[in-house]
């Protein structure tokens, strides 16, 4: 591995910690070719700017235990404006991919899936709800990711420990989880959830409460 890479790594990241940001991988973009990524795009021209994703995590509960969801997404944007700084500052491009960002709202999705790039980045795996489950912290509440050209050194991704189990499907109040066999992501999203019945915008957190590794 490149030293000036290590370094330019170690330095985002301290940058990053500093921030109190729960959690924080970072992701080779080209890996992700040929995924499910969100709305469809083209996704090689986006490697022609953008060669790494910085994706950054923030616990349920972080700000306190009645904070809004929505606080908590401001809370990583200003995170996620402070990285893209820090990257234009060195003169490379910086790119912040939200978490309210759907272009596609009825079906729930945006240009790129925060989850897949969170789950490519080490940050947890892909539980039977397809939330992120994050060993330290359960399932990530929220997620924001910033893309740029600096070269950095990739994080790797975690085994799937859910195992056999179905809490969160089986507390979801509308039934909007179907128990899906698959080691690292289903193969269409549809087969593990049903977008129009599941109540996460409403601000239903059952699933995430429910999950075993949730502290």
């Amino acid at each position: 591995m490149d030293k000036q890479q290590t370094n330019e790594t170690g330095s985002l990241k301290s940058f990053i910690r500093n921030l109190r940001v729960d959690l924080v991988g970072i992701t080779d973009l080209k890996l992700l070719k040929g995924m499910p990524m969100g709305m469809p795009s083209d996704f090689a021209s986006l490697l022609v700017n953008y060669k790494y994703a910085i994706v950054m995590g923030a616990q349920l509960g972080k700000l306190g235990d009645k904070a809004p969801g929505k606080e908590v997404s401001k809370f990583l944007e200003k995170a996620a404006m402070d990285v893209a700084s820090f990257f234009e500052e060195k003169r490379y491009y910086a790119l912040p991919i939200h978490t309210e960002d759907e272009f596609d709202p009825v079906n729930r999705m945006g240009l790129l899936s925060l989850k897949v790039l969170a789950k490519a980045a080490g940050l947890g795996w892909q539980g039977r709800s397809l939330l992120i489950v994050s060993p330290k912290y359960g399932p990530v509440h929220r997620l924001i990711a910033v893309l740029t050209n600096m070269d950095l050194q990739p994080d790797k991704p975690i085994a799937n420990l859910c195992g056999n189990c179905s809490i969160c499907i089986d507390k979801c109040p509308t039934q909007a989880l179907t128990f899906t066999e698959f080691k690292d992501h289903p193969k269409h999203r549809e087969d593990v959830l049903n977008v129009q019945d599941c109540l996460g915008d409403d601000g239903c957190m059952v699933c995430l409460k429910a999950c075993p590794w949730a502290k």
